[in-house]
């Protein structure tokens, strides 16, 4: 049972970077996880059904999985399209094709691996929990000398 929901829970982190990258930016953070919860939740359920278990697991590894890795990707897509904003205009803001490649790859890798090497998922994720910890940091110091005192 923890290889089939580790396997379910590498397909819904791939389902949820590539949704995540895809996802116009404007969209809000809510609407990321709303969207790419249901393609992780069906990801983790075929994962548990190809291993004959029970399908209840396949929820919340879905929508943990896939909508983390939306939000996560979906920051770091805003992030680059806030770099290029100069040559951009409101039609055009999508994240630029380089990251978008990546971030498909690294969805690919994440798959490919979770179907041969299980648990490797568990480092996916520990991954991505880093990644927005950084973020989250860097962007709390982004605006700590804007604060004023009185």
């Amino acid at each position: 049972m923890f290889l089939a929901i580790c396997q379910g829970l590498g397909l819904a982190i791939a389902a949820g970077l590539i949704l995540g990258v895809v996802l116009p930016p404007i969209m809000p953070t809510w609407g990321a996880v709303v969207g790419a919860s249901p393609i992780g939740v069906l990801a983790a359920g075929a994962a548990l059904n190809g291993a004959d278990e029970a399908l209840w697991p396949a929820l919340p590894v879905g929508v943990i999985g896939a909508g983390f890795a939306a939000v996560v990707t979906r920051d770091v897509a805003a992030g680059a399209i806030r770099r290029q904003r100069d040559s951009l205009t409101g039609a055009q803001v999508q994240a630029p094709s380089g990251v978008t490649v990546i971030v498909v790859l690294a969805a690919v890798v994440i798959a490919g691996i979770s179907l041969v090497f299980e648990p490797f998922s568990l480092l996916a994720l520990a991954a991505l929990l880093a990644l927005w910890a950084s973020r989250r940091r860097q962007a709390e110091r982004k605006h700590e000398g804007l604060r004023v005192l009185r």
